[in-house]
């Protein structure tokens, strides 16, 4: 199954990816398997991304909105576009490492979601969808969070948000070597800090209206994507945690594991559940 059919997303749509644990890397994956089927997509943010590498898109635009709206509607023959207001800080052309999204150190500005939403209008009538990929929230690279007072940065017009999160956290102990604002989570969850993440952490933060669920634009559909590292089997724990959001005001959640080849390992929809039967066949 692709990540596009798990998460129910249609050529056109405006996703707003938050959260953390894998929101670069989701963006990645979507942008790929859509240009793959010959659609065209827009990856951009609200935030600050890393500047992708050289040829990793077939359009790259950083200039104000007027430029950039004139750049993907005058450029021909792309598919896959990253945009961007302004360079923010140094230039580092070093390339990152541990990135999946081929990409460097220096770092990118991107539009306020009111911009946002005036290039996804200005382009709206193009002869084919164009797929917007937002990434509207930060995390350091780390693994769980809580947003501040001002996040996540989500446009109005995202019809779908997914709430990214690490299921690798779990297990471990809540400090700020896994979790960006700590003493946000454990404000919103009551768990002290130092404590074992469990899935009722998890749960508590993603279903809780200051945590994953902050922000959503009214009628935006909720997805959770349960990322992990490891790619045989989902994590022991992701079903329970999957159903629970199901059943918090969450539309599905997947279980992902971005890094793999075949990246969707399970489906959460309320009482439904698919499972990647290549994964689980014995």
């Amino acid at each position: 199954m692709k990540l596009i059919e798990a998460l129910a997303v249609q050529a056109g749509d405006c996703v707003s990816v938050v959260g953390a644990g894998g929101k670069t890397s989701l963006c990645w994956r979507l942008a790929r398997e859509f240009a793959q089927q010959g659609d065209s997509v827009v990856f951009t943010t609200t935030t600050r991304i890393r500047r992708p590498a050289p040829g990793a898109f077939d359009l790259l635009s950083v200039s104000d909105i007027s430029e950039v709206s004139n750049a993907l509607a005058v450029s021909s023959g792309w598919r896959m576009a990253c945009v961007a207001a302004a360079i923010d800080g140094a230039i580092d052309d070093t390339p990152v490492a541990e990135s999946l999204m081929p990409a460097v150190h220096t770092k990118l500005a991107g539009f306020s979601p009111e911009e946002v939403c005036r290039l996804h209008r200005a382009l709206a009538q193009a002869a084919t969808p164009i797929t917007w990929l937002v990434e509207a929230d930060g995390a350091r690279g780390l693994l769980l969070k809580a947003p501040a007072d001002y996040e996540p940065v989500i446009p109005y017009c995202a019809g779908v948000v997914c709430v990214v999160v690490g299921l690798d956290a779990l297990g471990r102990p809540l400090d700020e070597r896994v979790a960006h604002r700590v003493e946000r989570i454990t404000a919103l969850t009551g768990a002290q800090s130092g404590d074992i993440i469990t899935p009722e952490i998890m749960t508590a933060l993603l279903s809780h209206r200051q945590g994953g669920l902050k922000g959503i634009p009214a009628g935006a559909r909720v997805i959770a994507v349960l990322n992990q590292r490891a790619v045989h089997r989902p994590h022991p724990a992701a079903l329970h945690i999957g159903r629970t959001l199901a059943a918090r005001g969450f539309d599905r959640a997947v279980v992902a594991t971005l890094r793999a080849a075949q990246p969707v390992l399970q489906v959460i929809d309320g009482a439904t559940t698919t499972q990647s039967a290549s994964r689980h066949a014995n």
